[in-house]
């Protein structure tokens, strides 16, 4: 991994979980992702970074959608896994929520998650917001998470997938307190674009999203336009106000920790953040499943966990 990725669209999603073959049965075998990264054992650099003692992580997985260089997808197994960040979670929770996969023929891939023994949250629904149509559906995952199957039948969305049809993550969704203060830290920090914006009100919305009557969601995807693994979306539910789990969101807990970006340069992208008033701290250099690479952390306006690494040469 010799070369540093432009800080646009979200590089990594780390999921810390209970059994690694869970996920690896889900996202390898039946989604077809690709294993970039096996490294079983003790990892000193991780432990360190968050504060753990190096036997605390026994196994990692890093994945992707073949040829995607953004949207990753990191897995940790605790020795002690703690309890999962959305355990209980309502609809309208703060905190990270989805993990949006695209794929091909949703009806028939549905029906093939069924047939290997996954349930769905409600039947397959069609939407159109602007100019995109598209199907969509939700099912309940290992840790709790929440994984959202994305059929996009409008043009404009052509993404590579799988042998077995699927591409993730495409959009990685996060519930925010308030979306504009969010969506500026996003824009200014690391340089996202706005690709869509929209409010949805009334009955469709409130039934199809489960919401309280009279809620309003609005939403905001952002990222690079010319990528469509990685995007950051941000939803606010307006008129209800939901239990803040970005509090939860601490290894070893299981479920949605927190994201990454890759930047060129860590010492230019830490001037810029100061400068518009963010508080990052440098955590030096360190070897992780990514390789060995400058690390800083920061928040976001809402509590997510956040990592940017300035990668210094080879996976390891």
């Amino acid at each position: 991994m010799s070369r540093a990725l432009p800080a646009t669209n979200v590089g990594y999603i780390t999921v810390g979980v209970k059994d690694l073959a869970a996920a690896r049965r889900l996202w390898v075998d039946e989604l077809g992702l690709e294993v970039m990264v096996r490294r079983r054992g003790a990892d000193a650099g991780l432990a360190r970074l968050w504060g753990l003692r190096p036997e605390d992580i026994v196994d990692q997985l890093l994945l992707r959608t073949p040829g995607a260089e953004t949207g990753w997808l990191h897995f940790v197994e605790f020795a002690s896994p703690g309890e999962s960040v959305r355990k209980d979670a309502a609809t309208t929770d703060l905190g990270a929520k989805n993990l949006d996969v695209n794929c091909e023929d949703i009806h028939a891939k549905v029906a093939a998650l069924k047939h290997q023994g996954h349930g769905f949250r409600s039947a397959i629904g069609e939407y159109r917001i602007d100019d995109i149509h598209a199907c969509e559906v939700q099912m309940p995952g290992h840790d709790d998470l929440n994984i959202v199957f994305i059929e996009v039948l409008s043009r404009g969305f052509e993404v590579g997938y799988t042998e077995q049809g699927f591409a993730a993550v495409t959009s990685f969704v996060v519930i925010v307190p308030d979306i504009e203060k969010e969506a500026d830290f996003y824009q200014t920090i690391f340089g996202q674009h706005e690709i869509l914006r929209h409010r949805l009100a009334g009955p469709a919305i409130e039934m199809a999203a489960a919401l309280p009557p009279g809620t309003v969601l609005d939403l905001r995807l952002l990222g690079s336009p010319d990528s469509l693994f990685g995007r950051m979306e941000l939803i606010q539910y307006v008129g209800v106000e939901g239990d803040n789990r970005f509090e939860r969101a601490v290894p070893p807990a299981t479920g949605i920790l927190g994201c990454g970006f890759f930047v060129a340069s860590l010492q230019e992208f830490l001037e810029r953040a100061v400068g518009q008033g963010a508080n990052p701290q440098s955590l030096g250099e360190t070897q992780t499943v990514f390789g060995a690479a400058q690390v800083c952390r920061l928040y976001s306006p809402a509590g997510l966990a956040l990592e940017v690494m300035q990668l210094m040469g080879d996976r390891g």
